[in-house]
């Protein structure tokens, strides 16, 4: 499993909602099904952050960057899916479309992406039943 991962923050002239309602509702629908269709994603996942003091409290003063406004998980099947879908032309062209609308809410300059393999560390319930 392939996974991408997009950490955003917003433009500053957009309040924490302003941008994750963007995000849900219109960024979406950017693509077509049938361009959506040729990167093969298995996965899309949307995280928006909970309200800036929320954030703050359960960040007890670590002295971190402010939290992102959202974080997306792109899951592919594997490298290939990547190298031939979306490393391909056609794909550059589905992705140019993604980029476009993004100029409309995210500030790239404060966002990052990774692009990595899944490691999975705990699989089920953590809390062991009890009897």
């Amino acid at each position: 499993m392939l996974k991408i991962t997009y950490c955003m923050r917003r433009l500053p002239s957009l309040s924490r909602e302003e941008f994750q309602t963007y995000y849900r509702r219109k960024h979406t629908r950017v693509l077509s099904q049938e361009d959506a269709a040729k990167l093969k994603m298995r996965r899309y996942v949307q995280l928006h952050a909970l309200d800036e003091d929320a954030c703050d409290a359960l960040d007890m003063n670590r002295g971190g960057e402010p939290s992102f406004d959202a974080v997306a998980e792109i899951w592919l099947d594997d490298h290939e899916v990547w190298e031939q879908d979306w490393n391909s032309e056609e794909g550059h062209a589905v992705l140019r479309q993604l980029m476009d609308d993004e100029k409309n809410f995210i500030d790239w300059s404060r966002s990052v992406m990774t692009c990595s393999r899944e490691l999975v560390m705990v699989d089920g319930p953590s809390t062991p039943g009890r009897g």
